[in-house]
């Protein structure tokens, strides 16, 4: 089979997902089916455009490595195999340690769930965020509390004032809800 059949078969099952997700939604009631519908039609009028982009390119128009685009290292054009052949190191000589980084990435997300569980999705947002970008360092801590609490009103703004949500209070909500 070839690569542009795979890509196409790829993008017709998405396609039927957003399909089905559509024909689901419309069973729902008016505010039941406010996110899930326009994000379906978008979903769908994006994987048409990619059916059709895709079998309209050349086939050697577009070449990615998701490896690099996910990872952001460079492979500084090593073949593929030579690349697999030491995943541990990169071209440059430096050695990661994939485990620590991997441990370190699912310690990410059990940081979050566990900030969600205890303290419901807000309180959370706000406290990972900031973390966040104070433990990398990626803003100075004013700019990236600035970052944090606009991002964490938008959000609030769109799902709990736009969308009229009831929101998830946390398990420590009891003993809040006691000091009131």
């Amino acid at each position: 089979m070839s690569r542009r059949m795979q890509e196409n078969l790829v993008a017709i099952v998405i396609l039927a997902l957003f399909a089905g997700v559509i024909v689901l939604c419309l069973g729902y009631g008016p505010r039941a089916r406010m996110v899930p519908l326009p994000l379906a039609v978008l979903g769908l009028i994006l994987v048409v455009l990619q059916i059709i982009w895709q079998n309209l390119r050349r086939g050697d128009e577009l070449t990615i490595d998701w490896l690099e685009v996910i990872t952001g290292q460079k492979g500084k054009g090593a073949p593929a195999a030579k690349r697999d052949a030491v995943p541990d190191q990169q071209a440059d000589g430096v050695t990661r340690k994939p485990p620590q980084r991997e441990a370190a990435a699912y310690g990410i997300v059990l940081a979050l769930l566990a900030l969600m569980l205890l303290f419901g999705p807000f309180p959370a947002i706000f406290l990972f965020t900031g973390g966040y970008f104070l433990f990398s360092r990626h803003y100075s801590w004013r700019k990236g509390l600035v970052y944090t609490i606009l991002f964490t009103a938008i959000l609030y703004l769109l799902f709990v004032v736009a969308l009229d949500l009831q929101l998830y209070h946390g398990v420590l909500q009891p003993l809040v809800d006691r000091y009131r």
